[in-house]
Formats: structure tokens, sequence, C-alpha cells
């Protein structure tokens, strides 16, 4: 394992009944009892956007994104820290941060006592927005 994943601090989160992992590094903040802003003319599972020390962030519903035609509960969002865009996601729970040690880290997941939990995939988020959006302004 690489020294900069030593001593890495992860975050647990859930989005309904769904466990997540994502590195701390990767997270911007946390808003508890977000204030989110409709937007008009987006695909459903975008719900519209949150004020993040004024940035706005858009904020996506995972699992509306995912298929499933639900609200997430609750009022947190989790603001991803990301060079190329700005975007957050609506979650139900933190659950706790963490230090794995270095076997529980594997490239898809970690393992958290006796259960693996899958990495958030930001990238996959993103790349549906685009291609939506994208073809929302044809």
């Amino acid at each position: 394992m690489q020294a900069e994943t030593m001593n890495e601090s992860y975050l647990i989160f859930s989005v309904g009944s769904q466990r997540f992992v994502i590195k701390t590094s990767l997270v911007r903040e946390i808003i508890h009892s977000a204030k989110i802003h409709p937007l008009p003319f987006v695909p459903d599972y975008i719900e519209g956007v949150v004020n993040c020390r004024g940035i706005p962030y858009t904020v996506v519903n995972t699992l509306k994104a995912g298929g499933e035609d639900r609200e997430v509960g609750g009022g947190t969002v989790l603001v991803l820290k990301r060079s190329d865009d700005q975007f957050a996601i609506h979650i139900s729970n933190i659950e706790l941060f963490f230090e794995p040690d270095e076997d529980d880290i594997k490239a898809d997941s970690i393992r958290y006592k006796k259960e693996v939990i899958p990495f958030f995939d930001a990238d996959s988020i993103e790349a549906l927005m685009r291609r939506d959006l994208r073809d929302d302004e044809d």
C-alpha cells in the first residue's frame, strides 16, 4: 500500500439503506439541514442547488440517479471536493469517520468490522449529469 493511504481517514455514510465510504480528503463540507433550492428543467435526480460558502453546488439524489423513484430523506448534504465540477449528494446519515487498517482497503471497497462497504463513485454521477444535461440542451 502506498504511503499516502496510510493513516488516511474515511467517512461511512448512508443513502437510504445503502452504505458507502469515501476518503475524507474528497469531502469539502457536510451541511446538516441544508436548504436545497430547486431548479427547473433538469432531470428529476437533480434536486437543486445548495449554497456552500457562497458557491452553488448541484445536489444529486443518487437513489433517483440509480433508477429508484425514492426521496433520500433527511436534510444532510455531502459537498464533494472535486477539481472539475461542483456537486453534492443528498445523504441519509453520517455513520462514522475512521482510519482502516491497510489490509481492509481494497480497490473498490473497505472492510469495516465484518461488512464490505463500496467506495462512492462520484465519477459515474458526474458522467450521468454531463450526459443528461448535454442531451437536454440539444
